[in-house]
C-alpha cells in the first residue's frame, strides 16, 4: 500500500515538472491563459510550449493555433499552423505569427485580415461578411492599425473574389480607412482601372468619404456624371456634397445637410445651384424641412421651397422629385396645446409658378389661430366650442389688409343612446376687416360682418356578428351606419367685403344629405395568434339642395339641380396580400361618372408586387344660369400599372407606366433592372417623360 502512495506522489511531481493538464494555465506571470492538448514548461527560461488545439487568451484577445511558444520574460508569442488572432470583430489569420503581447505588434505572413464592412449590404436583410485584406506580409502595429506589402482588399468571398483592389503597400485602421498606393482594380483577375492612391472605409458605422459616382443621360441635361462626397459631422449630423458634370447644362452642385436634435427634433436643408450655359444664367433651388419639439404640447414646423424661376423644376425636377409643382410654398407653423385649448401660428409665402409675376399671389404674413375642444357649459345640456383666425393678408395688388374670423358654436344632443345619436348645433361667423388697399369703392377701410349657421345630424349603428365556420376566419362582424345631416346658411350680401378666398364668400345653403357606411370585419385565427381586421368598407352618400348654392371643387355643379353627385368609396382587402379600392362620383342627371379612381394592389411583402389603376375626372365649366348643356367627354383620363419582382434570381425587376386615354400618349414610364451579387450590384434604369428621356446606371461594391 505504501508503495502505491509513493508512486502516486512521484507521478504528480513529474506532471508539474514536464507535462500537465490543458485545463491548468501553469504560467508564472498570469498574463496569458493557455489551453491545449499538451503543454510543457521550462522553469529556468520561463518558456511555455503548447501543442494541439491551442487557445491562448489575454486582454480580450484570443489566439488559436496548432502550436504556441510563449516567452514569459520577453512577453513574446510564437504561433504556427492555422493561426487565428481575433479581437472584437477583427480577425487575423495565417500560418506563422510572431507577437509582443505588451505592445500588440504582430507579424504574420502571408496574412489575411477580416474586418466589419461599412454601411449596409447590397443584399437587404442579409448581414455583411466583412471586408478582407490579404498581404504577403501583414504587420499588426496595435489593436486597430495594420500595414502590409503586396496587399489585396475585397468584400467578396474567397478564394475567388469577383472584384478586388491590389496595391504595392497598404495601411489600414479599424473604424477608419485602409489606404493603398499603386492601386489596380480587378474584375475576375482582369485589370480594369489603375489609381496611384486610394482609400477604403474599414468600419461598421457611417464614415466620411467619396460615394459611388452615378452616370446618366437625358435629353434636357445630356450626359451627366454625379460625384457625391459624404461627410460625417457628428453622430447626429451629416452632409452630402454632389458635383454634377452635364454635357448640355454645365457644372452644378448640391448640398444636403441632415441633423437630429433633442426630443425628436430633426430636419434637413437641400440646395442646388448651377450656371446654366443653355440659358446663360444662374439657376438654383432651396428647400428645408425642420421639426422642433419643445415639449409634448408645443412644436414648430418649418417648410421652405424656393426656386430661381418657374421652369427650374421641369429642367431639374429629378433632384427634388417634383416636376410640375403649381407653386413653391414656404411655411412656418407652431402649435401649443393647453388641456382643451390650442393656439396656432402660421406664416405662408407662395410663389405661383404658373404666372409671369407674383404680384397677385396672396401671402399670409402671418396668421394666428385658436380652437377649443367641445366642452359642456356648466350643468346645462349645452356644449360649446370655438374656432378663430386672425390674418395679415398681403399682395402687391388690391385688395390687401387684415382679417379676423371667429366661429363660436353651441351644440346640443337632444337624444343619445346606444342605438341612436342626434346632434343639433348653431354658430355665428364673425368677420372683421381692415383693408389698406382697395380694388372697389364698395369696400370700406374697416368693416364687420355677422353670418349665422345652423345644422344637425342623426345617425345609428346596426351590428351583427356571424359564425364564419372556417378554420382561419371564425367570426364576421357586419356593421351598417346610416346618417342624415342638414346645414343652413341664410342668404346674405357679402359683395362689400374684400375677397381673398372662400372665407369671404360663404355660399347660401339650405341643404341636407345622407350617407350609408357598410363595414365588414373579421376575426382571423392562426395557431395561437388572433387578429381582427377590416375586410371591406363601402360608403355611399349624396347631398340635396333645397335652396341656395352649392360649391364643389372636384366636379362641375349646377345651381338648377338639387341633387349632388352620388359619392361611392370602397376599400376591400381580398386577402392580406390583395387590396382593391374604388372611388367615384356619379352624376344622377346625365347618367355618367364625373370622377373615377380605381386600383388593385398585390404585395407579398417579399419584394414582389403588382398594381394597376384608372383615373378619370371631367373639367366642364359650370354655367351660372340658363339651360344645362350636354357634357362632352373631356377632362383627364389615364391608366397606370406597376410591378416589381425578385423571383428572377439574382435580378430585381421593376416597371411602372402611365398612359393617357384622352391624349392617346404615354405620360411617364420607368423601368429598372438590378443585378445583385453578394458583394456587388449594378442597377440600370430608363425614365421616359414627354420632352425628356433619360437613363442611368449605378454600380455598387459592398463596403465601399
Amino acid at each position: 500500500m505504501k508503495f502505491i502512495n509513493y508512486l502516486l506522489i512521484f507521478f504528480v511531481i513529474a506532471c508539474r515538472a514536464a507535462v500537465c493538464s490543458a485545463d491548468e494555465p501553469a504560467l508564472s506571470d498570469g498574463n496569458v491563459h493557455i489551453n491545449a492538448d499538451t503543454m510543457s514548461q521550462d522553469q529556468n527560461a520561463e518558456v511555455y510550449t503548447a501543442e494541439g488545439h491551442v487557445v491562448a487568451r489575454w486582454q480580450g484577445q484570443t489566439l488559436a493555433a496548432d502550436r504556441i511558444r510563449y516567452e514569459a520574460t520577453t512577453h513574446m508569442l510564437y504561433a504556427n499552423g492555422s493561426v487565428i488572432l481575433s479581437k472584437d470583430a477583427a480577425v487575423l489569420t495565417g500560418e506563422a505569427l510572431v507577437m509582443n503581447i505588451d505592445t500588440g505588434r504582430a507579424e504574420i505572413g502571408p496574412g489575411l485580415l477580416k474586418a466589419p464592412l461599412s454601411g449596409t449590404s447590397v443584399i437587404p436583410g442579409k448581414p455583411d461578411s466583412g471586408i478582407t485584406i490579404m498581404a504577403e506580409k501583414l504587420i499588426r502595429l496595435n489593436e486597430t492599425e495594420y500595414s502590409g506589402t503586396s496587399a489585396e482588399i475585397t468584400s467578396c468571398d474567397l478564394p475567388d473574389p469577383f472584384w478586388k483592389f491590389s496595391s504595392s503597400t497598404m495601411s489600414a485602421k479599424l473604424n477608419g480607412y485602409a489606404t493603398g498606393r499603386n492601386v489596380i482594380f480587378y474584375v475576375k483577375d482582369m485589370p480594369v482601372l489603375y489609381l496611384p492612391w486610394m482609400a477604403f472605409p474599414v468600419l461598421d458605422g457611417k464614415t466620411s468619404g467619396l460615394l459611388r459616382p452615378n452616370l446618366s443621360k437625358s435629353q434636357k441635361q445630356g450626359v451627366k456624371l454625379d460625384i457625391p462626397l459624404y461627410l460625417v459631422i457628428s453622430p447626429s449630423q451629416d452632409l452630402q456634397l454632389d458635383i454634377y458634370l452635364m454635357s448640355l447644362r454645365g457644372v452644378g452642385t448640391s448640398l444636403n445637410y441632415r441633423y437630429i436634435r433633442t426630443r425628436g427634433s430633426e430636419g434637413h436643408i437641400n440646395t442646388y445651384q448651377i450656371y446654366d450655359k443653355m440659358e446663360d444664367r444662374w439657376r438654383w433651388s432651396l428647400s428645408q424641412e425642420h421639426k422642433e419639439i419643445f415639449s409634448p404640447d408645443a412644436n414648430l414646423r418649418l417648410n421652405v421651397n424656393l426656386t430661381s424661376d418657374s421652369t427650374f423644376l421641369s429642367d431639374y425636377g429629378e433632384k427634388v422629385g417634383d416636376y410640375n409643382r403649381q407653386s413653391s410654398d414656404t411655411t412656418i407653423n407652431t402649435l401649443n396645446i393647453w388641456h382643451n385649448y390650442a393656439l396656432t401660428s402660421y406664416l405662408r409665402y407662395s410663389d405661383n409658378l404658373y404666372t409671369n409675376d407674383n404680384k397677385a399671389t396672396l401671402q399670409a404674413l402671418p396668421s394666428l389661430g385658436g380652437a377649443t375642444v367641445r366642452q359642456r357649459l356648466f350643468s346645462a345640456p349645452l356644449y360649446v366650442d370655438f374656432d378663430g383666425t386672425m390674418e395679415n393678408l398681403y399682395r402687391e395688388t388690391a385688395p390687401r389688409g387684415q382679417r379676423l374670423h371667429l366661429f363660436p358654436r353651441i351644440t346640443i344632443y337632444p337624444y343619445k343612446s346606444d342605438v341612436l345619436q342626434t346632434q343639433l348645433y348653431t354658430g355665428l361667423h364673425v368677420r372683421g376687416y381692415v383693408t389698406d388697399n382697395r380694388d372697389s369703392s364698395k369696400i370700406r377701410t374697416s368693416d364687420t360682418d355677422l353670418l349665422p349657421e345652423a345644422g344637425g345630424r342623426i345617425s345609428t349603428s346596426l351590428t351583427r356578428v356571424y359564425d364564419a365556420g372556417y378554420s382561419t376566419l371564425q367570426k364576421v362582424r357586419h356593421e351598417i351606419i346610416p346618417e342624415l345631416r342638414y346645414n343652413f346658411i341664410p342668404e346674405h350680401d357679402q359683395q362689400r367685403l374684400p375677397y381673398y378666398d372662400y372665407t369671404d364668400r360663404m355660399i347660401t345653403q339650405n341643404a341636407g344629405g345622407f350617407s350609408i357606411t357598410n363595414v365588414i370585419s373579421g376575426k382571423f385565427v392562426s395557431g395561437e395568434s388572433t387578429e381582427y381586421r377590416d375586410i371591406s368598407r363601402v360608403a355611399l352618400g349624396a347631398d340635396y339642395l333645397f335652396s341656395g348654392e352649392r360649391r364643389d371643387l372636384l366636379t362641375p355643379v349646377y345651381s338648377q339641380r338639387p341633387w349632388s353627385d352620388l359619392i361611392v368609396e370602397t376599400d376591400t382587402w381580398l386577402s392580406t396580400l390583395v387590396r382593391f379600392t374604388f372611388d367615384c362620383r356619379y352624376n344622377l342627371y346625365n347618367k355618367y361618372l364625373s370622377t373615377t379612381a380605381a386600383g388593385i394592389d398585390v404585395d407579398d411583402r417579399q419584394g414582389n408586387s403588382l398594381g394597376a389603376g384608372y383615373q378619370m375626372a371631367r373639367s366642364t365649366p359650370s354655367p351660372l344660369s340658363g339651360p344645362v348643356p350636354a357634357l362632352p367627354r373631356d377632362g383627364v383620363e389615364y391608366i397606370e400599372g406597376r410591378f416589381a419582382t425578385k423571383l428572377v434570381t439574382p435580378l430585381k425587376l421593376s416597371y411602372s407606366i402611365r398612359y393617357s386615354l384622352d391624349s392617346h400618349d404615354f405620360l411617364e414610364s420607368l423601368s429598372s433592372v438590378e443585378y445583385r451579387h453578394k458583394c456587388w450590384s449594378v442597377d440600370l434604369s430608363v425614365h421616359q417623360r414627354p420632352g425628356n428621356n433619360s437613363f442611368s446606371i449605378h454600380f455598387n461594391l459592398a463596403g465601399l
